[in-house]
């Protein structure tokens, strides 16, 4: 047996060995919700469900009923006395969330076995979720000039920022669900962004191409000085610029995924 060989049974064993720990916890979390913070409903969902290939960097998310919103903050302190620091925790609220994420979650819309169909699927809901931030951008930027300076950069910022995290996620369906993964290393966020300009595995053909991904480049780089500054310090032109270019963007990402998702039907 090879040294990669080796390595890559020992990757598979830890990877393993990390999803039992997060089930553990998911079990724990689930009780403390039902019996501390008054859930009358706790559903675990995403990949730690298999609902998805579980990686490195998967959470665990757990979609809830009957919880206020001071209920899920004072959970969130109770979680982190006792999951594991690598493991980020989502609690969803079930009330809240988009009907099309509650009938995934509830499986009233199923998700195929077929791994090609399973990730167009996937997408699709990333999609939507990406559509409905675009669509709110473009009402916060027809009433910037109802609202004081101080509070424009923050606010469309923040939108913007929302924005490249859908894109994100849409490139890290595909690296679980085709290539080897996400990529690691503090930078793992630039890395991520050129492994899907590149062919993967499974004959994967580059997701995205061409100017779309000098646009998409250049909202990772803002989002990650916007995660690094105070927000106030941001200069607006150059934050209402992004927010404008992104009703433009969004249309190259929709023609992207259409042609991606045509390569996937190809391989089911």
């Amino acid at each position: 047996m090879t040294s990669a060989m080796k390595s890559t049974i020992k990757s598979k064993t830890e990877l393993e060995k990390r999803r039992k720990q997060a089930l553990i916890a998911a079990d724990k979390c689930k009780q403390i919700l039902l019996n501390n913070f008054g859930s009358t409903e706790v559903i675990l969902c995403g990949s730690l469900a298999g609902e998805s290939p579980w990686h490195w960097h998967s959470d665990l998310d757990l979609a809830v009923r009957g919880m206020t919103q001071d209920g899920i903050w004072q959970a969130y302190s109770a979680i982190e006395n006792f999951v594991p620091d690598w493991l980020k925790v989502d609690i969803i609220p079930l009330e809240s969330v988009p009907q099309h994420i509650a009938d995934r979650i509830l499986q009233k819309t199923t998700i195929p076995d077929n791994k090609y169909l399973a990730l167009q699927l996937r997408i699709q809901d990333e999609l939507i979720s990406l559509e409905n931030n675009v669509q709110s951008l473009q009402k916060a930027l027809e009433q910037v000039d109802e609202v004081p300076d101080l509070f424009v950069a923050p606010t469309l910022a923040s939108f913007i920022a929302d924005f490249y995290t859908g894109c994100e996620r849409i490139s890290e369906r595909v690296a679980v669900y085709l290539d080897e993964g996400l990529p690691d290393g503090d930078n793992w966020h630039q890395k991520l962004l050129k492994q899907m300009a590149e062919p993967g595995d499974n004959k994967r053909p580059p997701l995205w191409s061409g100017s779309l991904l000098l646009d998409l480049d250049e909202y990772r780089k803002f989002r990650h000085l916007a995660r690094h500054i105070y927000q106030i310090e941001l200069k607006a032109e150059r934050v209402i610029a992004l927010a404008e270019n992104i009703e433009s963007v969004f249309l190259k990402i929709n023609q992207a995924v259409n042609n991606f998702n045509q390569w996937l039907q190809r391989q089911s």
